[in-house]
């Protein structure tokens, strides 16, 4: 039975408080926060609500499971060491989109320094260009010059 008096002698300062704690009234969650916890809860086994934002966000319009979360749950498998376990499509999938996911980090990757880099290589480049071209204008002016007018002319040698 409830003690309806002592709900009567409740003093009306005092607050009651429902929902979730640290919730705030009237904002709402962007989708994009939903969507990463519900997949984070769903890779790691923890129970997921059953509502349509949830079904969505684990499986596609033919119920089938979407490729980040099958690539989230492998990727899971694969940290807590159950790569072995892997039967043979999923681990094809795994290190073909992990493969893929470098190549685009490696593409998207800023690297200041490349400027700098870059020019280094093509002053090298140039300074051995220009050393080399020195070496065969000295080589051709004291070394073979000499030498071809030391030997007969073939022209000469025939009249």
């Amino acid at each position: 039975m409830r003690d309806y008096l002592a709900f009567l002698k409740k003093d009306p300062e005092d607050a009651e408080h429902h929902g979730v704690k640290g919730m705030k009234w009237g904002i709402r969650r962007p989708d994009s926060a939903i969507k990463a916890d519900t997949q984070k809860r769903h890779v790691s086994g923890q129970p997921v609500t059953q509502t349509k934002k949830a079904a969505s966000v684990i499986t596609d319009h033919n119920g089938q499971e979407t490729s980040s979360a099958r690539y989230a749950r492998l990727q899971a498998v694969a940290k807590a060491g159950g790569a072995s376990s892997m039967n043979e499509p999923d681990l094809k999938f795994f290190n073909s989109r992990t493969e893929a996911l470098a190549k685009v980090n490696k593409l998207n990757e800023s690297n200041p320094s490349w400027l700098s880099q870059t020019s280094k290589k093509v002053l090298q480049q140039a300074a051995q260009n220009t050393m080399q071209s020195i070496a065969d204008g000295v080589a051709k002016k004291y070394i073979s010059g000499p030498l071809l007018d030391s030997l007969p002319d073939p022209v000469k040698a025939k009249n």
